[in-house]
C-alpha cells in the first residue's frame, strides 16, 4: 500500500490516506517501516473522503500507544462524522482547510487567509475573515481576524476573534494561552492549563469552551 507523507509547519508529519488507499495494515506497516523518520516529530494522520469506523480507530490508536517514540496528535479528516466520531472518543481531530473554505458563505470583502508559519514573538497575523494558522503562536505573537480561527499548532499567544460578529470560535489542536478574547467576549485561563484539541464558539450570546483533555 502507498501512502504519502508531508511535513507540516509545526515540526510535524503528515501521513496523507483517502478513500482509494485507507487501510489499518497498511498504515500500521507503513508506521513501523517509518519509525525512525516519526521520531520525536508531531505526527498527523490526514483522511480524506474515507468514512471511518470506531474498530479502526481503537486498532489504530492500541497500535500507536506502543511506539513511544511517536507523538500522535490525532486525525485531520474533511468528513464532518469523522471528527464527530474521534471527539465522542477523545481523540485530536481537526477538519481540514478545504472544509472550512466550504463551511459558511461570506461577503465579498472577507477573506480566508492561510499563514503556513509559526508566528513568533513580536509577529502579528490579520484577517478580515476566517485565519488558519498552519504552526504555532508562540506567546508574544498576535492574531486579529474578523471570522474565525483555526490553529494547527501550540497556541500560547493571544487571539481576538470574531471582531464586530455575534457568533464565532477559535480551535487549536493544542492551546495554553492565558487569555482570549471571541466576539469582544474575553477569557482567562489559570497559569499553565493545558487543553488538547481546544475550541472555544460564541452562540446565542453565550461563550462556551469545549477541549478533549486537560492538565494543569
Amino acid at each position: 500500500m502507498d501512502f504519502k507523507l508531508r511535513g507540516t509547519n509545526v515540526i510535524g508529519i503528515e501521513l496523507l490516506t483517502n478513500r482509494e488507499n485507507f487501510s489499518v495494515e497498511g498504515i500500521k506497516r507503513f508506521i513501523s517501516e517509518k519509525k525512525q523518520l516519526l521520531k520525536g516529530a508531531r505526527f498527523l494522520i490526514s483522511v480524506e473522503d474515507y468514512l471511518l469506523n470506531r474498530e479502526e480507530l481503537e486498532e489504530l490508536l492500541n497500535f500507536i500507544s506502543t511506539e513511544e517514540k511517536i507523538t500522535f496528535c490525532g486525525f485531520k479528516t474533511n468528513l464532518k462524522e469523522n471528527r464527530e466520531l474521534c471527539v465522542s472518543m477523545g481523540i485530536p481531530c481537526d477538519i481540514s482547510t478545504l472544509e472550512l473554505e466550504k463551511k459558511r458563505e461570506r461577503s465579498s470583502t472577507e477573506e480566508v487567509k492561510l499563514v503556513k508559519k509559526t508566528l513568533r514573538s513580536g509577529d502579528k497575523e490579520t484577517s478580515t475573515g476566517d485565519l488558519i494558522i498552519m504552526g504555532d503562536v508562540n506567546p508574544g505573537a498576535e492574531v486579529e481576524a474578523g471570522g474565525d480561527v483555526y490553529v494547527l499548532g501550540n497556541l500560547r499567544g493571544f487571539v481576538r476573534a470574531g471582531i464586530g460578529k455575534s457568533e464565532g470560535e477559535v480551535r487549536a489542536l493544542f492551546f495554553q494561552a492565558p487569555r482570549l478574547e471571541l466576539c469582544g467576549k474575553e477569557v482567562e485561563f489559570e497559569r499553565n492549563e493545558k487543553f488538547i484539541n481546544f475550541r472555544a464558539r460564541v452562540k446565542n450570546g453565550k461563550i462556551k469552551i469545549e477541549h478533549l483533555k486537560r492538565g494543569i
